[in-house]
């Protein structure tokens, strides 16, 4: 999306994830209209799964203009939750497609997303191995994991991107993989 261009809301963004799957709402807990157990209110972060076909049914899910509402089960105890649009910074359906709204997004969970996009220093043995092993490269080429194969040979002077949403995202894909592999429970789902 270009800068200029809004982004959608968030209640259409939910309503378009859901006729797909179900929905990992990213949120701030703090905010004083989020009702969640309280023994999540003082983290930065939250993030619930909602559907309409889950393994444990959501019968009184409703989406209006305030809030996403539903009966939520934490540790096999029902719990109704209200979660205020405002306080959704972001939502990830299980295929991976979503939203960011960096304007949302708490400083705290900024912050730990940019700090995980840090690349990790290689130990002093493994760098003089690479140095012999690989020829040097120039600076210039752009090296994209994952993305476009071509991208490095059409814009080789571009620097890969390092603005907030890029880490976000990156941030975000990573929690719903770690989800993925069964720790819902921890965090509020299932």
């Amino acid at each position: 999306m270009s800068p200029t261009q809004p982004l959608p809301p968030k209640k259409e963004v939910a309503l378009a994830l859901l006729e797909r799957s179900s929905v990992y709402v990213h949120l701030d807990p703090r905010q004083q209209a989020a009702v969640v157990p309280p023994w999540f209110k003082k983290q930065p972060q939250l993030v619930l799964q909602v559907g309409l076909n889950m393994p444990v049914p959501i019968p009184d899910l409703r989406l209006d203009d305030e809030a996403i509402r539903c009966t939520l089960s934490f540790n096999h105890m029902p719990f109704f939750c209200v979660v205020p649009w405002s306080s959704i910074f972001a939502m990830v359906g299980e295929d991976g497609r979503g939203m960011v709204w960096p304007d949302d997004v708490p400083a705290e969970v900024a912050r730990q997303a940019q700090e995980r996009s840090k690349p990790m220093p290689a130990p002093p043995e493994r760098k003089a191995a690479e140095a012999v092993a690989k020829p040097k490269r120039s600076k210039a080429v752009l090296v994209v994991s994952g993305g476009d194969p071509y991208r490095d040979l059409i814009a080789p002077h571009i620097e890969p991107p390092s603005d907030l949403f890029v880490r976000l995202r990156s941030f975000l894909r990573q929690t719903f993989v770690w989800f993925r592999r069964g720790k819902r429970q921890a965090c509020g789902t299932g």
